[in-house]
């Protein structure tokens, strides 16, 4: 039975615009693990320019060759912040990056930070 007041059509997109609309927020949200608090461009030896992101618990390198380049925060160090991966461990301090790969080491420095 079609309401007085709406056409049976509008209810109908009414009610689709009103589900969709109530998992957005769901769709939207990011996982805290995937939030990281701050975004960093690094100039490396080679003229490679790495963007880090990272939070308190893990760090992600962007533009970077590993496939699997999450890297956990590693406590046990305090001098300085050290992040561990499967095959990468990247430690900062203050301005300077040094990502170790096995194979080879960068060394790089902070240029720009948001």
């Amino acid at each position: 039975m079609e309401s007085p007041l709406m056409p049976k059509s509008l209810h109908l997109a009414l009610i689709a615009l009103l589900a969709g609309a109530s998992w957005q927020p769901l769709l939207a949200a990011v996982p805290w693990w995937e939030k990281y608090g701050e975004k960093e461009n690094y100039l490396c030896s080679n003229q490679i320019v790495l963007q880090l992101r990272r939070n308190q618990h893990q760090a992600s390198i962007e533009n970077f060759p590993e496939p699997n380049n999450t890297l956990f925060r590693d406590r046990t160090v305090t001098a300085a912040e050290r992040y561990t991966g499967p095959r990468v461990t990247m430690e900062l301090r203050d301005d300077r990056l040094k990502v170790d790969y096995g194979w080879s080491t960068l060394r790089c420095k902070r240029v720009w930070k948001i």
